[in-house]
């Protein structure tokens, strides 16, 4: 089931306020740029997790480790950046070196001095969050639901005259997507019957496929499909360390032609892996990964549930921008690996109306969410506290949405951040720093606190 917001006439003509759609650009021109003067020697991105490389490399297996002895390599990460072409404007590197100079500077000011994060941080063996369902939610949902709820359809709505909107099946279509993101979720607990994954390595993969996507400029959707192809093929079965990035890959190049109205080829995908995998590696892992998902790809990703959030608002734009930031971060966090789409988005919207001085979560976004101010607390407390500490957390989507394309969005946060901190009481900052490596509950309630206080 394809989600797209923009009708087929509007697809290649698209506005720069339009963050929800990606630039179209010539795929002669794509495939060219990406192609131009390959590496003298061939770096493999996720040196350091997926490319221990097996010495017969005529087993194009994914789901099967190999007993063969294996050889490592000693390349580092790649960072997407060293492959653009050389040739760059000089407004071009002035914004780079500028955005770089920013960032450094947020992290700067928002981790604490005294402050080291721990390894048991790192999430290996932190239970997934689950939506909580309170006795007030029933009365709530009942109220909004009869004040917005409408059987015909309101001439003095927008989208009633927008055939893109639909906005006499609307309501339907919702519906159903809830039902699929129940269906098409992955298993919280997968990573334990990985024997030679962990989560760790998931975050590594996400973070290059997160670069890839934005070298490409895909659509959201696509690599938020990406995630689910991932975690659900790894939901069935079991995947050896040296095919990992190879699932990373196909299960992008699967979603961009789902999503994609121009796809990039086979021959961008193996340049971005560095030229670890063949042509013939990337089609039999997409046969492989199709198979196993039995071509189920219809799972609503969060992008329509966050604009569905957003007309609550009429579609502000800030606001929406932000919240695609918190929203993105939350890819990275296996808490949320089984989270619904629809919750993740409800989650990163109110962060961001909090953030951007709007505390008010109304009967309005309860409708369109479906969800409840208390339902989505504790959501945003673990997307706050992955967002304080983003260059560990997820710095290549840092990086990202520090661009002007973005509005900046990583830098407003963290400014917000360490505004909260200054106006938190310094004596309860100290307590709380001190126990903050062994406390997990004191972690939340800190974060909490710079809620409140503001």
């Amino acid at each position: 089931m394809h989600h797209n917001s923009q009708s087929s006439s509007s697809a290649y003509i698209r506005s720069p306020k339009d963050e929800n759609m990606a630039p179209i650009a010539s795929t002669k021109h794509r495939t060219a740029s990406v192609g131009h003067v390959p590496p003298t020697h061939p770096r493999v991105a996720l040196s350091d997790v997926t490319n221990i490389v097996a010495t017969n490399s005529n087993n194009n297996s994914i789901s099967k480790p190999k007993a063969a002895p294996v050889r490592e390599r000693s390349d580092s990460v790649v960072i997407l950046e060293e492959e653009r072409p050389a040739v760059q404007s000089a407004a071009r590197r002035k914004e780079t070196d500028h955005n770089d100079m920013l960032m450094s500077r947020a992290q700067e000011e928002t981790v604490d001095e005294d402050y080291e994060e721990s390894d048991d941080d790192e999430g290996e063996d932190q239970e997934p969050l689950l939506l909580q369902h309170y006795a007030s939610d029933t009365a709530v949902w009942e109220h909004a639901f009869k004040t917005y709820y409408r059987t015909t359809l309101d001439p003095n709505d927008d989208d009633v005259y927008d055939v893109v909107m639909v906005a006499e099946l609307a309501n339907e279509i919702f519906e159903y997507m809830r039902r699929l993101e129940e269906l098409y979720k992955p298993d919280p607990y997968y990573m334990d019957k990985q024997p030679e994954l962990r989560w760790s390595f998931r975050s590594t993969l996400i973070d290059w496929v997160v670069q890839v996507h934005e070298k490409f400029q895909l659509l959201p959707e696509t690599l938020y499909l990406c995630i689910n192809i991932v975690d659900r093929y790894l939901c069935k079965e079991i995947v050896p360390v040296n095919k990992f990035q190879l699932v990373g890959a196909a299960s992008l190049f699967i979603a961009a032609k789902y999503e994609e109205i121009n796809c990039p080829t086979i021959k961008d995908f193996v340049y971005m892996s560095e030229n670890c995998y063949s042509r013939e590696d990337l089609l039999d892992a997409e046969r492989t990964i199709l198979n196993g998902l039995k071509f189920e790809l219809g799972w609503p990703g969060p992008m329509s549930f966050l604009r569905r959030i957003s007309k609550a608002d009429d579609y502000e734009h800030d606001t929406r921008t932000l919240a695609k930031y918190l929203l993105e971060s939350t890819i990275m966090d296996n808490r949320l690996v089984s989270a619904q789409p629809s919750w993740l988005a409800a989650g990163a919207y109110f962060l961001s109306k909090v953030i951007l001085g709007q505390n008010q979560w109304s009967l309005a976004h309860v409708y369109y969410s479906n969800y409840t101010q208390e339902q989505v607390l504790p959501l945003a407390t673990i997307i706050l506290e992955n967002c304080r500490y983003a260059s560990k957390r997820h710095n290549a989507i840092w990086r990202k949405y520090s661009s002007r394309r973005y509005l900046h969005s990583s830098q407003v946060v963290a400014k917000w951040i360490t505004l909260a901190e200054h106006r938190v009481d310094r004596s309860r900052l100290k307590k709380n720093a001190s126990a903050w490596d062994n406390k997990s509950t004191e972690r939340k309630e800190y974060i909490a606190t710079l809620h409140t206080k503001l």
